[in-house]
């Protein structure tokens, strides 16, 4: 194309024409025909277990990670029947989907053991393993980036010291893609400015996991994903009030959001009990939203339906009916029975009031995306995307 156009100033506003496209500066610079949306990008995890569980996202991602391949003691990829998913005729569709749409697929290598992820930073010759197998099925599977899930258990804070910036950046360098790194919400939260900043600086994206402040393993049951909390309990707000007050480069951050919650035993109805028994399961989206709209948790005694406005969150408490078995001695000798017992039950959830607030922070913040754990737990609900859709736009 020539590089010669025509400006028509119209009551102020600007136009540029020539031969292939009419800019308006009211629309962000789309182009006539194809629009380039001023918007957080939408990036979806993709578990394997998830895997052909999944409805249809045509038009809505941005992003497709399928988490994914476990990384060995050598820096190999472990090709076990979760991992071999990559092969799946359901996920294959899906990464169809997502390119014709323009969107990147991203493969996903997950490590969960703190002392493996220590040796494989300290090994040079793991490091090579790892980068060459990597951009072997880079070029063989046709992804568009690598999203590394690497947790220190326990050490929210470890993916902040200088030697795991360095492999990073070093990974970066010779795999030769768009590289993004999974971190917890007190990674950002606890860690120092200047090394967030220089973890920022070596790679692509930050992919914050903002959810499970409350787990099945906690104390005491609460928010899965809070926006506000008491003041001695953390929340994503302070995330977000971080990454503004060091300077974090916006775009390259990645709120992501549950698409989850957890339903625990407690000692009693108020809200944040005490859990009993250590008991405690996953509630998916999918899930709290029949169980409400069906009347499900409403057939238990004194059901209560609650909103927490500090958290910004549903929750749920209800009484059941149930039996257990205890020992008891009879005639001198321990006999197992079965007894009545009362159980009292919280479940923390979400729903679209409080995915609402949760994007709505992100846009305020205006990072550069919005991410969901996990796809499919949603169900069929296809209203949670079209919200998704609508609230993205800056």
């Amino acid at each position: 194309m020539g590089a010669f156009g025509i400006v028509i100033v119209i009551g102020g506003i600007w136009w540029f024409l020539s031969k292939q496209e009419i800019i308006s500066p009211l629309i962000g610079g789309k182009k006539f025909g194809v629009f380039f949306r001023d918007k957080m990008e939408v990036v979806g995890f993709l578990p394997t277990w998830m895997v052909g569980k999944t409805q249809n996202y045509d038009g809505v991602l941005d992003e497709l990670i399928f988490l994914g391949v476990d990384v060995g003691d050598s820096g190999n990829l472990i090709w076990d029947s979760e991992g071999k998913k990559i092969n799946h005729e359901k996920y294959l569709e899906m990464k169809q989907i997502v390119k014709k749409d323009g969107g990147k697929n991203v493969l996903g290598l997950k490590l969960f053991d703190s002392e493996l992820i220590d040796r494989l930073v300290a090994s040079e010759s793991a490091r090579k393993v790892l980068i060459e197998e990597t951009k072997a099925i880079i070029e063989v599977a046709e992804f568009d980036g690598i999203n590394m899930d690497f947790e220190y258990m326990g050490d929210p804070l470890r993916v902040l010291e200088d030697d795991f910036i360095a492999f990073m950046a070093d990974f970066k360098e010779k795999v030769g893609t768009e590289i993004s790194l999974d971190v917890f919400a007190n990674t950002v939260i606890k860690g120092d400015g200047e090394k967030l900043l220089k973890l920022a600086n070596s790679i692509d994206k930050i992919i914050v996991m903002a959810y499970d402040f409350h787990q099945t393993s906690s104390d005491f049951v609460g928010p899965v994903a809070p926006i506000g909390s008491k003041p001695e309990d953390r929340n994503i707000t302070e995330v977000t009030a971080k990454i503004i007050e060091i300077g974090l480069p916006k775009k390259k951050i990645v709120m992501a959001y549950p698409l989850y919650g957890y339903q625990w035993r407690t000692v009693d109805q108020n809200f944040e009990s005490e859990v009993s028994e250590n008991w405690g399961r996953m509630v998916s989206w999918r899930e709290s939203k029949e169980r409400i709209e069906e009347g499900v948790y409403e057939n238990f005694s004194d059901y209560k339906l609650n909103w927490d406005e500090l958290s910004m969150t549903p929750w749920v408490s209800f009484k059941n009916e149930e039996t257990t078995e205890k020992w008891v001695l009879v005639k001198k000798k321990w006999k197992k029975v079965t007894v009545p017992i009362t159980r009292i039950y919280q479940a923390y959830f979400e729903n679209m009031e409080s995915m609402k607030a949760k994007l709505d922070l992100a846009k305020q913040t205006q990072v550069g995306g919005v991410g969901f754990w996990a796809l499919g737990y949603e169900g069929e609900d296809k209203e949670l995307w079209k919200m998704v859709l609508e609230k993205i736009e800056y």
